[in-house]
């Protein structure tokens, strides 16, 4: 028991550290949006060690998205429609590994892998950052650099209805931040409603 405390401080130590790494290794000239993220996943990752530290029971979740693809920039819009396999392992303190694929309008696709947070705030709202890396084929949208890796980093606002079912909000920004010698890093964001149904 009295070494929770001590517990907290590393863990909080780890975030902060993480998210200053997030930010500073980031362009200078990080879009906006970017930015804002980078601040409320570090506000939702507080919020899990300071507010809830406690570690949620949780079940396997199917999620499904429909949204607008590139409603931000502006400069290809197409809708998006997306699902996801949201695991209740944890990897490591309150981390839970997802994979997840869309498609757009445009012929598009894409897939990734990463890890989610759960911030619970009461027992209805999850904010829930993740962090993914996945695979991008343009099709006939919008271009996001060759080689097409991405980074997928965002967050889901849900509120939990009966039986465990949750409808949300999401905000997902996509880029390669030419971590692999990208000439061109564009980015785009995918905006949508979510539905998430437990698997049990």
């Amino acid at each position: 028991m009295p070494d929770r405390p001590v517990k907290r401080i590393g863990h909080l130590l780890r975030a902060c550290a993480g998210l200053a790494l997030a930010i500073g290794t980031g362009p200078a000239d990080a879009d906006p949006e970017v930015q804002a993220l980078a601040v409320l996943a570090g506000g939702a990752v507080l919020a899990a060690i300071f507010l809830d530290p406690s570690v949620h029971e949780e079940t396997d979740y199917a999620a499904g998205e429909v949204g607008r693809f590139d409603p931000v920039k502006d400069v290809h819009q197409a809708s998006a429609f997306g699902a996801e396999y949201r695991s209740k392992a944890i990897v490591w303190w309150k981390l839970r590994p997802f994979v997840g694929a869309g498609f757009t309008s445009d012929q598009s696709l894409y897939g990734y892998a990463g890890i989610r947070l759960a911030a619970y705030w009461g027992n209805r709202v999850v904010i829930t950052p993740s962090f993914a890396v996945g695979g991008y084929s343009r099709g006939e949208g919008k271009d996001l650099g060759d080689p097409p890796v991405i980074g997928r980093f965002g967050l889901d606002l849900e509120y939990v209805l009966d039986r465990g079912v949750r409808v949300g909000l999401a905000y997902h920004h996509m880029s390669n931040g030419k971590v692999l010698g990208q000439t061109e890093n564009p980015g785009t964001e995918i905006i949508g409603l979510t539905v998430s149904t437990p698997l049990k």
